[in-house]
């Protein structure tokens, strides 16, 4: 990604092949491993990033059985600990179904080995929708672990020497979908049918009281979200079936806004801002969208509103079914 002008551009030795079905990734804080989900396959994969020239090389003994469908993963704010939300039921591990966090610790060279207690179980058996979507934060201190389903939106303490879990409060949603976090730690967003839910963060209990709530564009609400670094801005997609947007929201102590004009036929799973919060990018991997335009990438300039202005050349290539996206702070 060039820094000054956002446009990427792909590197040797791409694109990697990576499973039967990945969706969500994420990286590190230190950028030293990128990990991604294969729900097709119920697998695991870390790879280690090369710091000068972003190639990836899978790290023994990745990939790792999940059990059951792997979905949201993320890592916590110190590179230590990993976090996979799992769900549904596999036949080949009869009593190991349900909604679970699967917590790993991640060694300095990039190896997983699962949190003593793990998996930890959200109590709900309800379908989950964050097996496609990224559903599951952290505060950034480290200390509290949020995981949204269809039904529930819940809060674990994380043990700041093990990363072992601890279900601290369940609360009911209508409907949802993903969440993010304020990066200034005062709001938990959460995304689903019809409106954004913002909710206040007790700073010592962490515990979620809902403190406001904004339409969505659309009507039938937003699957995903993603805030730029500043917290100022959020970017969503709402829609449903072959009406997907993707849509800029300000956002003020709580309180979201629309701005600037939306970007229909948008599909995927994850949306992108630079470590500057200068671009956005939205990979489509939706072969029935209206354009017929996928595998590609969407490349975007946010405006000092928030706005967004497709840059020159956008869409760039993006591989097979591009469906996750995760930028690094070192722009390769």
């Amino acid at each position: 990604m060039n820094p000054s002008s956002g446009v990427l551009t792909p590197l040797n030795g791409f694109p990697v092949a990576f499973g039967s079905n990945p969706t969500i990734l994420t990286h590190d804080p230190q950028n030293r491993f990128l990990i991604g989900a294969d729900n097709g396959a119920d697998l695991l994969h870390v790879f280690a990033i090369d710091s000068t020239t972003g190639s990836l090389k899978e790290i023994s003994p990745s990939p790792y059985i999940t059990k059951n469908e792997p979905g949201t993963v993320i890592t916590d704010p110190s590179g230590t600990h990993v976090y996979l939300y799992v769900s549904g039921e596999n036949v080949a591990y009869p009593g190991q179904g349900g909604n679970q966090v699967h917590a790993y610790n991640l060694s300095s060279t990039g190896v997983l080995t699962e949190v003593a207690g793990s998996p930890f179980f959200t109590e709900s058996t309800g379908i989950s929708e964050s097996e496609n979507n990224p559903a599951m934060v952290t505060d950034a201190a480290g200390k509290f672990l949020y995981v949204q389903d269809l039904t529930n939106l819940y809060t674990f303490g994380i043990d700041a020497s093990s990363g072992a879990l601890t279900l601290l409060q369940t609360l009911p949603l209508d409907v949802g979908d993903a969440l993010a976090m304020d990066p200034a730690g005062s709001y938990l967003y959460a995304v689903g049918s019809k409106s954004i839910l913002s909710y206040s963060i007790d700073p010592a209990s962490g515990l979620l009281k809902l403190a406001k709530s904004s339409p969505t564009v659309e009507a039938s609400g937003a699957f995903t979200i993603t805030l730029s670094p500043n917290g100022k801005f959020a970017y969503t997609l709402e829609g449903n079936n072959s009406t997907f947007n993707l849509v800029s929201y300000a956002v003020g102590n709580g309180s979201f806004t629309s701005v600037g004009k939306g970007y229909p036929g948008m599909w995927g799973f994850q949306i992108a801002v630079d470590p500057s919060g200068s671009f956005v990018y939205m990979p489509l991997a939706c072969s029935f969208c209206p354009d017929g335009i996928y595998n590609v990438i969407y490349e975007f300039s946010i405006g000092s509103a928030g706005a967004l202005t497709p840059l020159a050349g956008s869409p760039v290539p993006g591989g097979v079914t591009p469906l996750g996206i995760t930028i690094t702070s070192q722009s390769q």
